[in-house]
């Protein structure tokens, strides 16, 4: 068992670490008080801290809840200090001298409470676990449901999606669907942050959504910058502290053009054509953090047999080693690789066995069929 003696009188500390090495107990001295603490915060640390002021086994036990720490004092405590260590979640309370036998006795009482209550600890904190686990995946099971239909056909555009979570849950989102006759809309997002209060946004985008086929204004389908302002003061509106980069794209079948825009979204979208494969690189604010955001439209053309590709920046992350520029060749590669999701994804090589992945990873392919 090792031990901590802190205390700033040496006589005091030098007694005391006489007595515990008589029962083979390692005792060390410290008369700082931050070392201890260090010390008590190490992976390494000791097993036992003996204090000999009770401002400092207070801070001690504050700081290491699950460590032992005894108040020793040279003088017999009254019912008022007593109280005072228990309040401070102190292990015990030793008169000083003490002798050796009578300090093993109580060293070992201290061990074996220290044991029993781990032990009654560790089936509640495994229940516990459990029951987060299993309430993450009904999250899932609600998440999964809010997606759109996969494929899903709009006219003469095929939408597939793939989402691969770093977790259980996922901050990233995807969706698409008519909005109008003549319009439908898209839409990939990445919610800062991971886990279940990430996830919890992606239940508002999916508000959004449909309020969006209800509330739209005209002019918001040809400016579709408009749209992200008015996520914007929603999100904003729910004083969440979370916020979203997402790039969002409504097409017109009449004209057969999208225009996209894009809120701080990296990488951008990838248009791959029998010309070639194009990073539509774009500017603006991720939604949720200013006031004020304006966003300018591209408008994308897609003929027959072409595509537009958007990854979320997990896809990058899970890339590992290379620069920016590497793994930016390595996306452009990928989203001309195949004509379908599962061939793009293929491509990626991102599907490893090691969990939890990096970030969570998506996929949006938009392909115009004819």
């Amino acid at each position: 068992m090792s031990l901590i003696v802190a205390a700033t009188d040496a006589e005091v500390t030098a007694g005391l670490i006489g007595r515990v090495n008589e029962i083979e107990a390692g005792a060390t001295a410290s008369g700082d008080l931050d070392a201890v603490l260090r010390s008590c915060g190490h992976p390494g640390g000791p097993d036992c801290v003996i204090c000999c002021d009770l401002a400092w086994a207070r801070q001690i036990a504050d700081a290491a809840p699950r460590l032992p720490v005894v108040l020793a004092t040279q003088h017999t405590p009254d019912n008022d200090l007593l109280l005072s260590a228990l309040r401070a979640g102190l292990a015990d309370v030793w008169t000083l001298p003490m002798p050796s036998n009578a300090i093993l006795e109580r060293l070992q009482s201290i061990r074996a409470r220290a044991s029993a209550s781990a032990s009654a600890t560790e089936p509640q904190l495994s229940r516990y676990g459990l029951e987060l686990e299993r309430d993450q995946r009904a999250g899932r099971h609600v998440q999964m449901g809010m997606l759109p239909a996969n494929p899903l056909v709009i006219d003469r555009y095929r939408f597939e999606h793939r989402i691969v979570p770093s977790m259980i849950m996922s901050g990233d989102f995807v969706d698409y669907f008519p909005i109008t006759s003549r319009h439908f809309l898209f839409y990939v997002a990445d919610v800062s942050g991971h886990g279940a209060s990430s996830a919890f946004v992606t239940v508002l985008l999916k508000n959004f959504s449909q309020r969006l086929r209800t509330e739209y204004r005209p002019e918001m389908l040809s400016e579709p910058g408009r749209i992200l302002e008015w996520a914007n003061q929603q999100l904003l509106g729910q004083k969440i502290d979370k916020h979203v980069a997402l790039i969002l794209g409504v097409g017109d079948l009449e004209s057969d053009e999208i225009a996209l825009v894009n809120a701080g979204h990296y990488p951008p979208a990838i248009r791959v054509s029998a010309e070639g494969r194009e990073l539509l690189t774009q500017k603006g604010k991720p939604i949720g953090l200013f006031d004020r955001v304006s966003y300018d439209a591209r408008i994308v053309r897609l003929q027959p047999g072409d595509r537009l590709v958007m990854f979320s920046d997990g896809v990058l992350d899970a890339m590992g080693a290379g620069g920016l520029a590497a793994r930016e060749a390595r996306l452009l590669e990928a989203a001309g690789a195949g004509h379908d999701l599962g061939e793009v994804w293929a491509s990626l090589a991102v599907d490893g066995s090691d969990l939890p992945r990096p970030d969570d990873m998506t996929c949006l392919v938009i392909r115009r069929e004819s």
